[in-house]
């Protein structure tokens, strides 16, 4: 039987097994598709020419039977649904709600059911909500969504409707020209009628007047929004409701969805942290908690990722890098404490790089001797709990970081190594804040004097300096003490005191309210003991977290100036040492430790360092492919 059949013109066989068909039931799927067409013809026919209304649900039924039985042809299938929406409108039964889907349709014309359903709504109130206007955006033939909205359409819908209630809080405004007409064009060609029914009342949404443009670009931005967790997603499908996968969506998006796995993190955190909101525990335990994956070493980007995920669950963690500290590894020690949002602070501010800074002093100081006692602590934090011009927040930080600081005290090498490029004045502010933390104890003993020899070789200033300023902090235990009115008498008057030399191994008496003086000396020389002590930079605020989310213009764990900087050696091979340094200075950074902060990056991500030092700063060659796919993976 051929394609497009007629009864009349078909062959005596043909006919034959039509009618052998036709009497088994129609049940058959190994008759042509042309046999389907031809009963298909009658049943149209019936209805819409002979306007044999009170048999449509019966009509509607068969129509429906014969469309699951012959899903091998795509041309029956459309020929069907375009007489199903009709037949139903011509017989008053309402077309089903068309229900959401990334699949795109091949038919030129708006779905009907959209159609109705959109008239209906607009027949009531011109004004489309955000579930509405969606129906809206994906019946037509010219929008096609990426591939972000396809392999995330339940995120995305509900972005959409977040995103249209923010942008129309009010609904988006639908105007019509005209009333909805539909026509039946028959599928066998003979006939083409005008259907009746409730739609002919409806405003239809094919002649407004109102560009669908702004809903078109909020879908476009809602897609952009999840580009992040679709390419995730793309690479590790099973991460879909990892940890790791939270921070690719939008915060209020995980609030309206309820993400199941920060809910599994957040209640493992609760079990360690207990009742009391807070908690030391090891960076491994933290990273666990998670569902990390724990390698060897901690890198600067995953620190990151993890802070990220904590900001979420709204819990703290110190040290981070964020905020100007080093990365803790593995079995180093981290304290935990509740905050809204993750306690993010202004580490720039003054008052909190004041306090930071001496933080780090005393830490240095009170190691010196080899030990740190819980006193000292104590005083630390004492002083924290005491500084006026800080925040709630700003005090828990500072007291997390100070309890894991005293645990692992930065390296005094790394100190020491940059001092060299500072200026007389800030050689001898640093010299000072330190000299009134030793004397602060109250007791200095040979090693704390080694420690102060030692930073003062380093700032280049003579030793004398230790000796006359910490004698000059001792009290004088044996002044003179008042115990009567003075009746003074002629006698034989009593020699100056002679002040014995100081011995660097005794124990020297410091009076402590030095130590409070120095806390209260101004921001600039706390801003520069911020800047010595500090064990790693923190990012800027514009040196994206880029374990997921590199923007190609920083590599992972380096800002954008240490990655310009690298690339201007990346692309000659070698430079000399003066142009490096020129380099260096112009982007703001200091040479020396520009070189080291990017070999360091470089034994995080190599194992080796990828610049060599010399009077050529050169680029390791065996480490430049590395580099470019490292490069590649992060963009």
């Amino acid at each position: 039987m051929p394609y497009w059949p007629s009864y009349a013109d078909v062959s005596p066989a043909a006919r034959r097994a039509f009618l052998d068909w036709m009497s088994t039931g129609r049940r058959s799927t190994s008759y042509g598709i042309g046999h389907v067409f031809l009963c298909f013809y009658g049943l149209e026919h019936r209805l819409f020419v002979e306007r044999d209304l009170a048999s449509a649900p019966e009509l509607i039924a068969e129509v429906e039977r014969l469309v699951a039985l012959r899903t091998d042809s795509d041309s029956f299938q459309g020929y069907a649904k375009r007489f199903l929406d009709a037949a139903r409108c011509a017989a008053g039964i309402p077309l089903p709600i068309p229900a959401l889907s990334p699949e795109r349709t091949h038919s030129s014309e708006m779905d009907l059911g959209v159609r109705i359903h959109l008239g209906r709504r607009l027949s009531q109130s011109r004004v489309l909500l955000s579930e509405d206007a969606l129906v809206w955006i994906l019946a037509l033939q010219d929008v096609y969504l990426r591939t972000a909205a396809v392999r995330c359409f339940d995120e995305f819908v509900t972005l959409w409707h977040l995103r249209f209630r923010a942008k129309f809080p009010e609904g988006f405004v639908v105007e019509t020209t005209g009333s909805i007409d539909v026509r039946y064009q028959a599928a066998s060609g003979a006939f083409s009628v005008q259907v009746e029914g409730p739609h002919r009342a409806y405003p239809d949404i094919l002649k407004t007047t109102m560009s669908p443009e702004p809903l078109r670009q909020l879908l476009q931005d809602c897609t952009d929004e999840l580009d992040s967790f679709s390419r995730l997603l793309g690479k590790r499908p099973d991460a879909r409701n990892s940890v790791q996968a939270a921070l690719m969506l939008p915060a209020d998006l995980l609030s309206e969805i309820g993400f199941e796995a920060l809910h599994q993190f957040k209640a493992r955190l609760s079990e360690i942290m207990g009742g009391h909101g807070r908690a030391s525990t090891k960076m491994r335990t933290v990273l666990q908690a998670a569902n990390f994956e724990v390698r060897d070493k901690v890198a600067p980007g995953l620190a990151e990722q993890l802070s990220q995920v904590l900001d979420l669950v709204d819990i703290a963690i110190e040290p981070d890098r964020r905020f100007g500290s080093a990365v803790p590894q593995l079995d180093d020690q981290v304290f935990l404490f509740s905050a809204p949002g993750g306690g993010h602070v202004d580490f720039e501010r003054p008052a909190y790089r004041t306090m930071k800074a001496q933080v780090e002093v005393a830490v240095l100081a009170a190691a010196a001797d080899g030990q740190t006692s819980g006193d000292e602590m104590s005083r630390v934090i004492d002083g924290i709990r005491d500084g006026n011009d800080l925040g709630a927040i700003e005090r828990a930080r500072l007291i997390a970081f100070a309890v894991t600081t005293f645990n692992s005290p930065p390296k005094l090498s790394r100190v020491m190594k940059r001092l060299a490029e500072r200026s007389d004045a800030e050689r001898e502010a640093i010299a000072d804040a330190a000299l009134a933390v030793v004397g602060g104890s109250g007791n200095v003993d040979a090693d704390d004097v080694k420690f102060l020899e030692r930073l003062h070789k380093s700032l280049g200033l003579p030793k004398e300096r230790i000796y006359s300023e910490l004698h000059r902090a001792a009290p004088r235990s044996d002044e003179p003490v008042a115990v009567s009115d003075e009746r003074r008498e002629a006698g034989i008057p009593i020699p100056k005191e002679v002040l014995a030399p100081p011995d660097d191994a005794a124990g020297i008496k410091i009076d402590a309210v030095r130590l409070a003086r120095t806390q209260r000396e101004t921001a600039a020389v706390s801003e520069l003991l911020a800047n010595i002590f500090e064990e790693e930079p923190a990012p800027s605020e514009d040196e994206t977290p880029v374990a997921f989310t590199a923007n190609g213009a920083s590599l992972e764990g380096l800002d954008r100036q240490h990655t310009e900087l690298l690339e201007q050696v990346e692309l000659k091979g070698s430079i000399s040492k003066a142009e490096f340094e020129e380099r260096a200075r112009a982007m703001k950074l200091l040479p020396e430790g520009a070189l080291e902060r990017i070999n360091d990056w470089s034994f995080d991500h190599f194992d080796e360092p990828l610049l060599e030092e010399g009077d050529e700063i050169v680029m390791a060659p065996q480490l430049r492919p590395r580099l470019a796919e490292l490069r590649e993976t992060t963009t």
